[in-house]
């Protein structure tokens, strides 16, 4: 009989030795997660220190961004099912994990997409009539390991795994989380809430190009190189 998919929680982090712990202990304590990994992407806080006291296995990630971040733990792991989780993330629950887990390992979904809990009257907006941007999501690796170098890279990465699971006509599961929030790049710049705003803003700008260079420019390139094609060559070197 064969055995059922291996699943990694992989956890990109910059800073965040105030909440890592918890995201790990979430994550940890879900039935469907069988490792948790954390990417410590250049953090002067703590964080790596802080998540292995939590019980999670640290990877480090030298080249800043969240893309890259997230592609230093899947290279990190065999497993077949990916769920990425934020590492700022306030009341993340076993369930919530479990959520993002079960569909794609029962095969119902190609992608699971968990949204903030912003409330009655935001959530069916952000849910339904907005680009459904989130940290919180699983998906088997292959999905991951489609992706062109380019399209990794910093916060592209959510808008072009939306747009490739289009391409190849994957189901995609998206739900909100109940009670699921964050702290807020206001609340945790160092430079103050007025830079945190500026790179918020920055970040979602970032993600909208990236919707429409995967849809106009992608098509052009003379030569795109894979994440899976990429970390098969630098491990054959």
């Amino acid at each position: 009989m064969a055995s059922a998919p291996r699943t990694a929680a992989i956890i990109p982090a910059y800073n965040e030795a105030s909440t890592v712990g918890d995201v790990i202990q979430a994550a940890r304590a879900a039935r469907l997660v069988d490792e948790v990994i954390v990417v410590d992407n250049g953090s002067t806080d703590g964080t790596a220190e802080a998540a292995r006291a939590a019980g999670a296995r640290v990877l480090v990630c030298e080249e800043q961004g969240k893309g890259q971040a997230m592609r230093t733990g899947v290279a990190g792991t065999d497993a077949e099912v990916i769920c990425f989780l934020d590492a700022d993330l306030l009341r993340l629950t076993r369930a919530h994990v479990d959520r993002l887990v079960a569909p794609v390992l029962a095969g119902e979904a190609g992608m699971t997409l968990g949204l903030f809990d912003r409330g009655p009257e935001l959530n069916p907006i952000f849910l339904k009539a907005l680009p459904r941007l989130t940290g919180q999501r699983a998906m088997r690796r292959e999905l991951f390991e489609s992706l062109d170098l380019e399209d990794i890279r910093g916060y592209r990465v959510e808008a072009a795994l939306n747009s490739r699971a289009d391409d190849l006509d994957l189901p995609i599961d998206a739900f909100v989380c109940e009670g699921l929030w964050h702290r807020t790049k206001e609340e945790k710049d160092e430079d103050g809430p007025i830079a945190g705003t500026a790179r918020k803003v920055a970040m979602l700008a970032t993600a909208v190009w990236s919707y429409a260079a995967y849809q106009v420019i992608r098509p052009f390139r003379r030569s795109d190189t894979t994440v899976a094609e990429a970390d098969r060559d630098s491990r054959v070197a």
